[in-house]
């Protein structure tokens, strides 16, 4: 009973430091966001896209296992969507910001992949991940309407922003749970 316990512990113990990274999130998620608003300056208002809303405000109140995976997912989303910098010619960003910007994205799924290996794995797919997998298609597929114009980069960039600003508060709320 006594090593059962322990191992338990160990497991519990081991999970917290491989997640003890979400209180360096903030300052992560400010670099990010930092380098998106550089590569195209002020964000244009009249460039609105779809944004998962209720998801997110699901997500709030998910438990921080799922908190973690979801997280984890998104950044995934993004960086695939981010990382087309060949169709990225219509646009006056600077090529070298956004290579940052999708290495600072990189260095932050990396831990959360070592963080959700952490916690068990299901045998189906949840139903956050099939609908934040739909609202990321749907964002491709508005490039590609759009041929890749200017104005559909900066909907996504806006986007994207959107969605930080978003993980960012999932991340806070992780952070404190997780110290329950």
């Amino acid at each position: 009973m006594w090593t059962y316990t322990f191992v338990i512990f160990l497991t519990l113990q081991s999970q917290c430091s491989a997640c003890e990274w979400l209180g360096r999130y903030r300052m992560i998620s400010n670099e990010s966001l930092s380098l998106l608003k550089d590569m195209g300056g002020k964000y244009p208002e009249d460039s609105r896209v779809p944004f998962p809303g209720p998801l997110y405000n699901w997500m709030d109140n998910a438990k921080v296992e799922d908190q973690v995976k979801f997280l984890a997912l998104t950044l995934d989303h993004i960086i695939r969507l981010m990382d087309a910098r060949e169709h990225m010619n219509s646009v006056q960003w600077n090529l070298k910001t956004v290579e940052h910007f999708l290495t600072v994205l990189n260095r932050q799924l990396s831990d959360l992949k070592e963080c959700v290996a952490r916690y068990h794995q299901p045998s189906h797919k949840e139903s956050y991940e099939i609908k934040i997998k739909r609202h990321f298609r749907t964002l491709k597929k508005i490039l590609k309407k759009k041929e890749y114009s200017a104005l559909a980069w900066e909907q996504i960039r806006r986007a994207v922003r959107h969605h930080l600003q978003r993980m960012d508060i999932i991340a806070s709320n992780a952070k404190s749970l997780s110290k329950v």
